[in-house]
């Protein structure tokens, strides 16, 4: 739990915070800009078809921070540290990944606080909002579980999770219909999907080949939880016989 903490803290120091929730605000923005001009009547369908859609600056959000976990603590020359501590690998691969969920379910709320301010804004119904925080908070499971393992693993991972973002969930995965099962943003979406009252068309091709469900989304973001704490273990006991 200690190790959690620290982490914790030191991905969120205030001038980091501060610029990732602006990002992750980006739909509720968009939301309050075009809400206004909207029919009443298509108000939940523009909600759904913004926060799927634009809400990727979200996972970008999430990238910036989660890759940072022990990327930090190596760069920062206090990673020997925490190896001599008398910590099993897969318990410190735990807390590491739990500190990731953590600081991204506190960037989760606040963009989604943003949808619901602009939803209150616009003079919108709020309950359509609620189901809109099940995506952020799936988001932020599902991409944590991957970026934490990926800034431990990889030098430049900022750029290899962009390209994971931008090309395979953003244009691969459209293409390649066995692609969208491994996408987490289309897995959060089908959570949020099969709770919304209402949805709109460019959220349901947001979906892709991707059935909407809660059950089926909560079990493959356990999977991804699964492979990146093993792939992160791995990783912290490999480092143990370099």
């Amino acid at each position: 739990m200690v190790l959690a903490v620290h982490l914790y803290k030191r991905l969120m120091r205030k001038g980091r915070v501060i610029s990732l929730l602006a990002l992750a605000s980006v739909p509720g923005f968009v939301y309050w800009l075009a809400g206004f001009d909207s029919d009443p009547a298509d108000q939940g369908a523009l909600y759904s078809d913004i926060i799927t859609n634009v809400g990727y600056t979200y996972a970008i959000a999430v990238l910036i921070l989660t890759v940072a976990t022990l990327r930090e603590e190596r760069d920062g020359g206090t990673l020997p540290y925490i190896y001599m501590r008398p910590i099993p690998r897969v318990t410190l691969a735990i807390w590491s990944i739990i500190a990731g969920i953590a600081a991204a379910l506190t960037i989760a709320v606040g963009g989604w606080l943003a949808t619901v301010l602009a939803t209150l804004a616009v003079g919108a119904d709020l309950p359509m909002t609620l189901p809109g925080l099940s995506l952020f908070v799936a988001a932020a499971v599902g991409y944590a579980a991957i970026f934490v393992p990926l800034g431990y693993l990889v030098p430049r991972s900022l750029l290899v999770g962009l390209g994971y973002i931008i090309v395979i969930e953003s244009i691969l995965a459209e293409v390649v219909t066995g692609l969208a099962q491994f996408s987490i943003w289309r897995i959060s979406v089908s959570i949020y999907a099969d709770l919304a009252t209402v949805l709109g068309d460019e959220a349901i091709e947001a979906l892709g080949s991707v059935s909407p469900g809660v059950g089926g989304g909560v079990l493959k973001l356990t999977a991804a939880l699964v492979v990146g704490l093993i792939t992160l273990t791995l990783a912290l006991q490999r480092r143990d016989v370099l």
